[in-house]
């Protein structure tokens, strides 16, 4: 999660949506008094005027409720094609925790893990946040460096993607079976038919 209460935006923190990597990205341009951002240990992503290790991905009526006068801030968030989110979060979670994922077949993980990254809690009130898809994060990039003056590089963005190293297969299709396409289309219907994702196989 970032505040910049000097450029005036929000970013409302997705899971595997390379939130890490924008935090990462916009910290130079924030403003080291007054400006909030979560961060990450893990990821190497410092916490700004913030308690470290507060948990990054608050929902937009948390942030809301906890600080003051942001009210006409732009407010955006990052979202991804579920099918493909998924793939992510297995392999990120067989690398962090082993001992719980490390030897889970992905049907099993899609079937029975609790921790899948359903986060269409943290944005909902889509007139409030402007949504990007991690897809075109490029877009995003654009969008932010002409807005708010910032001087972000496509190189930049490239280079900074972290976790990216944990995944072993990169196409998300070669691992879903019908009962995980089913399982997902259900437990993700509303960003699915919000931002019309297909799962493209």
């Amino acid at each position: 999660m970032i505040i910049s209460y000097s450029k005036k935006f929000v970013f409302v923190k997705t899971r595997k949506t390379a939130g890490s990597t924008l935090e990462k990205l916009l910290y130079p341009y924030l403003d080291p008094k007054m400006d909030i951002c979560t961060g990450s240990e893990r990821d190497g992503t410092s916490a700004l005027n913030i308690e470290k290790n507060t948990n990054g991905h608050i929902s937009l009526k948390q942030i809301k409720n906890k600080f003051t006068d942001i009210d006409k801030f732009f407010f955006f968030t990052i979202e991804r094609n579920p099918w493909d989110k998924v793939v992510s979060s297995y392999y990120f979670h067989k690398k962090i925790k082993p001992h719980f994922f490390g030897n889970l077949n992905f049907e099993d993980y899609i079937l029975g893990c609790p921790l899948l990254p359903k986060d269409w809690a943290l944005y909902q009130d889509h007139t409030k946040v402007q949504v990007f898809k991690y897809e075109y994060l490029s877009d995003l990039i654009t969008h932010l460096n002409v807005e708010f003056n910032l001087n972000i590089s496509k190189e930049e963005l490239q280079n900074t993607r972290l976790k990216s190293e944990f995944r072993k297969i990169k196409d998300y299709k070669l691992l879903h079976t019908n009962k995980t396409i089913n399982f997902i289309q259900n437990l993700f219907a509303e960003e699915i038919n919000f931002l019309k994702y297909k799962f493209e196989g």
